[in-house]
């Protein structure tokens, strides 16, 4: 099963056609792996529309599926992608994969990012760091993404956000 979007060689591939690729161009194979990986991870974190495309099926051929059933539907599918009807990963959540794979190698965090956001004073002789947390971060850091074009890719696949699922419990 795979254990994230993409694969190098499809990397490789786009950032062929890309300018400014050398994070992803100069990284190792293992590196790159770790990257995916990260990237991987952090998509996973969205709520996505839908559901795992396991879960689609299991309530296609019974609706009247219990809990423990369903649990177990999604948890046979390790990522988010595939979902509904789907039988493969979208092109694009490949592509917002391979952004967030180059924004980590490129020395990227968007938790670092989200609180430099709110610097408003640096000094370095006494240190001292001023912040204004009346700033409004940024909505792709907010949600740890530490791209905005993967952000712009991933977003017509997230639910609203006023979207609330709710998991009974026996």
């Amino acid at each position: 099963m795979a254990s994230h979007y993409g694969s190098i060689a499809g990397g490789d591939a786009y950032f062929a056609t890309r300018l400014h690729s050398d994070a992803w161009d100069n990284a190792s194979p293992s590196d790159k792996q770790k990257a995916l990986y990260t990237a991987t991870r952090y998509m996973d974190r969205l709520n996505y529309k839908g559901q795992k495309h396991t879960v689609y099926e299991l309530m296609e051929a019974n609706e009247d599926a219990t809990d423990a059933e369903i649990r177990a539907a999604e948890a046979s599918q390790e990522l988010e992608f595939p979902r509904d009807a789907d039988t493969i990963t979208p092109a694009d959540i490949e592509l917002a994969c391979y952004e967030i794979a180059f924004a980590l190698l490129d020395g990227v965090d968007p938790d670092i990012e989200l609180e430099n956001l709110g610097v408003q004073t640096q000094s370095y002789a006494g240190v001292k760091t001023a912040y204004n947390r009346d700033q409004q971060p940024i909505e792709h850091l907010i949600h740890g993404i530490p791209s905005a074009l993967a952000w712009r890719i991933l977003k017509p696949y997230l639910r609203d956000g006023r979207h609330l699922r709710l998991d009974r419990v026996d």
